[in-house]
């Protein structure tokens, strides 16, 4: 992974505006509105779609100190028109093919296409996904705790809950906040996301998967489905996304995140990443040979990090992560599996 300077997308930065506008309107302070107009940073100095995030931070500190609201961050971006976002319209696009295939698969898909393109909006938070018993947890990490605030926090939160909300309505479980610990605090929290809310020691959403029965059904289906949905899925609105802002991604770093997105949904091919790059197979393997990389030993690594991560999990059969690591049978997992580790799924899940 290379390193690059961390950066929020321009379109979530005049939304925010918008939703700073309409806040003083529902609040009868028109008059406040010259007061924000005078601290918005000039986009227009910094070219292409992106904007530096330090620079974004400075902003909201500035919004906050004028608006004089504790939880700016959570009422701001409950007004954002989240469909106006470009990052919300290449999701719909990417997971249209599914609507009327699985009612459960949806969520699935959504989730992973969020986690792993949500710094398409922002890098100034990271979202980490970790298994519990019964759901499924997104940490919020700050790329810049020592610069960042709580709004900043809050805002991503919103972000996150409203994007999934919007696809497939209830099934967020619970919320942790580690910046709020008052009983009066976390009551504003449960209005805003109507669920229960603690203070922790990590900020989290929990959602209510179910896993075994979520996992087992999206094996079966879609390797049922794949020839008839395969065809027809595409993540390219989300890959040209990341190709417009990120020019400076290596091919080695663009091929994960693409493997990682389409695997266990798509047969993850040198044609199939090639084409959700928009470029050649030929193109794709002289990018790579340029950086001294193999296709096939990106997809290998990418399905050890996962197989790693799914059998920890505890949930899932060994059949189960092989289908969803792309196999066509587990004998075939079981023996990439024991070529990695030196050892059987099944032992390897046993000692974990």
């Amino acid at each position: 992974m290379i390193e690059i300077e961390y950066s929020t997308d321009k379109s979530i930065i005049f939304a925010i505006r918008e939703a700073a506008a309409l806040y003083l309107f529902e609040r009868n302070r028109e008059k406040d509105i010259p007061k924000i107009v005078d601290i918005f940073l000039s986009v227009d100095d910094y070219q292409g779609d992106r904007v530096p995030a330090s620079e974004v931070i400075k902003e909201v500190h500035a919004l906050s100190n004028i608006l004089q609201d504790t939880y700016l961050g959570l009422d701001l971006n409950m007004l954002v028109n989240i469909k106006s976002l470009p990052f919300y319209k290449a999701i719909n696009e990417c997971i249209k093919p599914f609507l009327s295939i699985n009612n459960e698969l949806p969520f699935l898909l959504i989730m992973r296409l969020v986690l792993r393109f949500f710094f398409l909006v922002t890098q100034s938070i990271d979202l980490k996904l970790t298994e519990e018993k019964g759901g499924l947890r997104v940490e919020f990490v700050s790329t810049a705790p020592e610069s960042m605030n709580n709004n900043q926090i809050d805002g991503a939160m919103v972000l996150i809950y409203r994007i999934l909300e919007a696809f497939c309505p209830s099934v967020l479980k619970k919320v942790y906040i580690a910046h709020r610990h008052t009983s009066h605090e976390l009551e504003y929290y449960e209005y805003i996301f109507s669920v229960p809310v603690n203070s922790a020691e990590k900020t989290s959403l929990v959602y209510d998967l179910r896993f075994k029965e979520h996992y087992e059904h999206a094996a079966s289906s879609l390797v049922k489905s794949e020839d008839e949905v395969g065809r027809r899925f595409f993540i390219n609105p989300l890959s040209n996304m990341m190709s417009m802002q990120f020019s400076d991604f290596s091919y080695t770093q663009r091929c994960e995140i693409i493997i990682d997105t389409m695997m266990g949904i798509i047969p993850p091919t040198r044609s199939q990443v090639a084409h959700a790059m928009n470029i050649s197979v030929s193109t794709l393997q002289r990018r790579l040979d340029d950086e001294g990389s193999l296709f096939q030993e990106i997809l290998q690594n990418t399905r050890r990090r996962m197989a790693k991560q799914y059998l920890a999990e505890k949930n899932l059969s060994a059949t189960d992560v092989a289908y969803l690591l792309g196999y066509k049978s587990h004998s075939q997992f079981f023996k990439a599996f024991k070529t990695w580790f030196g050892t059987t799924p099944k032992a390897y899940q046993s000692n974990l």
